[in-house]
């Protein structure tokens, strides 16, 4: 989790970013906790899966990508968005199918491939990816999505990840379109995402 501080500031610059092109047909942001992208998000990436195969975003060209960047050492706020991402995929029915749901750890020196794929084994639909921390900084920048080791001296895990809490999603190009604030629910994240699906059908 981030302080306040690092909260804001992430907030602001993630705001300039954003708001350069405006993704709605009448200028308003789509819904609350929404934001459109620019194309300064250009969502690349080049990682590994939980079985060591290379995987791009170019792998899931064709779909509606759904990203979402957490660890799995997070206490709190990980586990209960990579569930959302679970329920909303329950939410969509058939509709799921159309959607790559894809979580990217921000903790590559310890997410291994087993442990990312162990992670979000409650739901076969979920892609886990990891990679080199090279890598990894790059996807992140593609997102510009915010992480940063913080250490822990009194844990046995000697550091935890702050990071930016958002859920991206991308059209069916790999191009993200929106990011919505991690702590939605499955329903209003389904709603996003089936709203991207029929706007790429």
């Amino acid at each position: 989790m981030m302080n306040g501080k690092v909260l804001l500031s992430v907030a602001a610059a993630f705001a300039v970013a954003a708001c350069s092109q405006d993704k709605s047909a009448n200028g308003v942001v789509p819904m609350d906790g929404v934001v459109a992208l620019s194309d300064v998000f250009t969502g690349d990436f080049a990682l590994v899966d939980k079985n060591s195969n290379p995987v791009s975003d170019e792998d899931f060209e064709g779909k509606v990508m759904l990203v979402y960047f957490g660890f799995t050492h997070c206490p709190d706020v990980c586990p209960v968005d990579v569930g959302v991402m679970s329920a909303a995929l329950n939410e969509l029915g058939d509709d799921a199918d159309a959607v790559a749901p894809v979580f990217i750890t921000v903790d590559p020196e310890r997410d291994t491939p087993e442990r990312v794929g162990q992670y979000v084994g409650f739901d076969e639909r979920l892609i886990a990816l990891t990679g080199s921390v090279e890598a990894i900084d790059a996807a992140r920048e593609s997102f510009k999505q915010y992480a940063k080791k913080q250490p822990l001296p009194d844990s046995a895990l000697e550091y935890t990840v702050d990071h930016a809490r958002f859920f991206y999603v991308s059209d069916r190009a790999g191009q993200p379109q929106y990011a919505m604030t991690g702590g939605a629910s499955p329903q209003e994240l389904a709603a996003l995402l089936r709203r991207s699906i029929l706007d790429e059908s």
